[in-house]
Parts: structure tokens; sequence; C-alpha cells
């Protein structure tokens, strides 16, 4: 844009220019100050010590049913896929948090392992818990909807798995030594 020639034009014209370049520079600082808040106001998951303490179990009491559509889970898999599935409790003494830190997200996940100390194995259902203040724990967990029915046995294992900065990372795990009907 080019300045007027004549002495009020150019005035105004430089007016103009001045009050636009405020008018921009307040939008941006307005913006700037809207990501930073935003940025602040989000929780930054630091990996923590998480254990899973005392006793465990899992019960599958009930028939299965086949949904082709999958079943919705609340862990790190919102659904496992087509399969049959039938009710399955899982549950732990309790959660522990040993950092001074908060953790992240937490999935408490059932597996089917194929040998007792396998490293390997199939996910049957995923649970998600909320996280988890340092130095405190959660009692008597207790879970209860659909799992994959596998129709075999197989060695159960609870595992916790945390949401970190770098994504998903397994804490702990309890595995049954004795195979079950999965």
């Amino acid at each position: 844009m080019q300045a007027p020639s004549n002495g009020l034009h150019c005035q105004n014209w430089f007016l103009k220019q001045q009050t636009l370049m405020k008018s921009t520079i307040h939008k941006l600082t307005t913006s700037a100050f809207a990501l930073f808040a935003a940025a602040a106001a989000i929780p930054e998951a630091h990996a923590a010590k998480l254990t899973l303490d005392g006793t465990g179990y899992c019960t599958i009491p009930g028939s299965e049913a086949y949904y082709p559509g999958g079943r919705l889970q609340s862990g790190r898999y919102t659904n496992l896929g087509a399969d049959y599935y039938h009710t399955a409790t899982i549950g732990i003494k309790a959660i522990t948090n040993h950092s001074s830190t908060r953790s992240g997200s937490m999935s408490f996940e059932l597996w089917a392992m194929r040998y007792y100390g396998a490293t390997t194995g199939i996910v049957l259902m995923t649970e998600g818990l909320d996280t988890l203040k340092g130095g405190f724990h959660f009692s008597n967990v207790t879970v209860s909807h659909k799992a994959i029915s596998l129709n075999v046995r197989r060695f159960p294992e609870l595992d916790l798995f945390e949401y970190t900065s770098n994504g998903w990372k397994w804490k702990d795990v309890l595995t049954f030594s004795t195979k079950t009907l999965l």
C-alpha cells in the first residue's frame, strides 16, 4: 500500500495503519495467551511407579454370544473386534502409585497366556482407570464387562499400563498359576 501525497490524507492514512497494527498485535497476543493457557491446562503425563498389590481374581461365570461389531472397551483399546464375548470380572486388592507425581491414565487388562511365564498373549478385556495422585492407591479395584471368549484353557493374567508422554507403557502384571477356561 502506498501513502497518499497530501498532508491531511497522509496523517489519516498513518493513523489507520497504526490502528490496524495495534489491532493485529492485540489479536496475536490474545491468541498466544489462549494457546499458552490451553497448554498449561493439559496435565503432562509422567511415568509413575505403579504396582498391582495384593491378591487378584478373575471370574467368567456366564454364557457367550457373538458380537459382529465387537464390544466397547475403555482402556488402551476401544474395541477388540468381532468375536464371541462373555462377561468377565477381574479385580485386585490395590493399585498403588509409589511416585511423588500423578500418574497418567491407566488401563487395567485381562490377558490369556498360552503358558505360565509367557511374555505374549491375547488381550481379552481392557478397562480405563483415572490418574492416580502420587503416594496414593485405589483399593479393591473390580471391573466387570464383556471380554473375548476363547473357549480354551489358558493362564489368566492381569496387566496394568499407564499412558505417558511417550504413549502406553506396561507397568505391572499378576499371572495366575492355574489354567482357566477363558
